[in-house]
């Protein structure tokens, strides 16, 4: 079978629009910034495809005790911080809200060995998708941590997704990281099929696959369907993931009887002005009296850790939820781009899925630089701002940021498309960050960490091939990698 895939271009027109919607969900989000805190059923079986983690890319080159937050059942509160703060925090916040722009403009976020046999000729069976880190997947089946990372498939993603799997892969040896699965919610194979561990389940909405207004809205039916695999029951914790995570070292297993634990998004507040309204609709009905704001968490699916159990328990309210917001004009516009992170705050308080939240700086889970200035206690970096340097002068004297990654050049042969690191004394020359921030030792030290960890995973990557490559660009073939499906 070939087809052809029309490449997905910003147009002018389909630029304003997105600016004006931004600008005017940024104004309203931040306006409500300055009143709040502002610091930081039965399910049918739908068929998907899995791909044999032992196959090779057939067309690829090889080459060489923290505090309880927001936990579901107990009330906190979103103290007053002084305006200095305020307008701080809210300059990271706006960047955070117009992410949904990058991930809505472009989707939605290392070598193996093997041979790869077509599951249609009986020649691979396709049994086992996921990868086990520590080779082991038979004496570790439903025990240790499963990651799972979501993603439409598009370039933008699949750079993110080649990096951060090739990180996890680093620290995942010897660890409670046992097992890695690439979620693809896409109704064909794309070209990263044959290198990272994935499962496919059909997008709920084909347009996505491409270009569509909000694709996020596609991960919570591909989680559900996920659930239903035999992939999903390897692990006895699942920690949800972005693609545009690397990871520094490996997570360990909570203690028994541990709740989930998720992220605390400052941006993310069910007390924000007109919300509490909204969410109360949104609750079922028998629900809207029992619970209150202080139950919703301020987080949302990822990155999270949580066991397969109480995620098969949330699952189904997460989709209502989701569905529910997208049917709804008014909550999509007052939720915006993390609407989806609603939802899932939402189906947890109403299952009664409890989550402890942990805060920047204290978090087992993640970093951000440059809004962080240290690793602290997280074991993945989350690199969702940029970071331009300026010199006294205020020329840019260096600048990072993901969102020039959205061809598939750079998918495909990323060695020549490497990050540079910042200047070593930039701590000495009086640099500051775009919003003012004077860059110190410790952001310069955290910046460079994160981006070595990023350019030593890219040297060992193999060049894919561009011509014939598959899957995205104008004239290439769908890609078809002979999944099994069905399974």
């Amino acid at each position: 079978r070939h087809w052809t895939m029309a490449p997905r271009r910003r147009s002018d027109s389909r630029a304003v629009r997105l600016a004006v919607s931004t600008a005017i969900f940024v104004l309203s989000a931040n306006v409500a910034y300055q009143l709040s805190r502002g610091v930081w059923g039965s399910r049918p079986v739908t068929p998907v495809a899995r791909a044999d983690v032992r196959s090779n890319h057939p067309r690829q080159r090889k080459v060489p005790n923290v505090p309880q937050h927001g936990k579901a059942g107990t009330s906190h509160s979103h103290e007053s911080s002084s305006d200095t703060e305020v307008r701080s925090v809210a300059e990271w916040d706006r960047q955070a809200e117009q992410e949904g722009l990058f991930h809505d403009d472009h989707g939605t976020g290392g070598g193996y060995t093997g041979s790869f046999g077509d599951a249609r000729d009986g020649t691979g069976s396709g049994a086992n998708v996921g990868t086990d880190a520590n080779q082991d997947a038979d004496t570790n089946a439903g025990t240790g941590i499963h990651v799972l990372a979501t993603s439409n498939g598009s370039p933008y993603l699949n750079w993110q997704t080649r990096v951060m799997y090739q990180t996890f892969k680093t620290v995942a040896v010897g660890s409670d990281m046992k097992h890695f699965t690439r979620l693809l919610h896409r109704r064909t194979d794309d070209e990263l099929v044959g290198e990272v561990p994935t499962v496919r389940v059909d997008s709920k909405h084909a347009a996505c696959d491409t270009w569509c207004e909000f694709p996020v809205a596609d991960r919570p039916d591909a989680l559900r369907k996920w659930l239903l695999t035999d992939d999903s029951k390897r692990g006895e914790w699942i920690v949800m993931i972005e693609t545009d995570y690397v990871w520094r070292e490996a997570l360990k297993m909570p203690p028994p009887g541990s709740d989930a634990v998720a992220f605390h998004f400052h941006y993310i507040n069910p007390n924000y002005p007109n919300l509490p309204e909204v969410m109360k609709r949104l609750m079922p009905d028998n629900k809207r009296d029992e619970i209150k704001m202080t139950d919703i968490i301020c987080s949302g699916p990822a990155p999270t850790m949580i066991r397969k159990r109480e995620l098969d328990r949330l699952i189904d309210e997460y989709v209502r939820v989701a569905d529910a917001i997208e049917a709804d004009a008014d909550a999509k516009q007052k939720l915006g781009w993390v609407r989806e992170m609603y939802a899932y705050d939402l189906a947890a308080a109403v299952v009664g899925v409890p989550h402890v939240v942990e805060d920047p700086g204290e978090t087992q889970l993640i970093a951000q630089p440059p809004a962080d200035t240290s690793h602290g206690n997280a074991a993945m970096f989350h690199y969702t701002w940029g970071a331009e340097y300026f010199d006294r002068n205020k020329t840019k004297a260096w600048s990072w940021d993901k969102r020039p990654y959205v061809e598939t050049k750079q998918v495909r042969d990323p060695a020549r498309f490497k990050p540079d690191l910042p200047p070593p004394d930039a701590h000495t020359r009086g640099m500051r960050l775009q919003d003012g921030k004077p860059v110190t030792r410790a952001l310069n030290e955290v910046m460079t960490e994160m981006l070595t960890i990023m350019r030593d995973a890219i040297d060992t990557l193999p060049i894919l091939p561009h011509n014939p490559g598959c899957g995205w660009d104008q004239g290439e073939p769908a890609c078809d990698f002979g999944c099994e499906t069905g399974v």
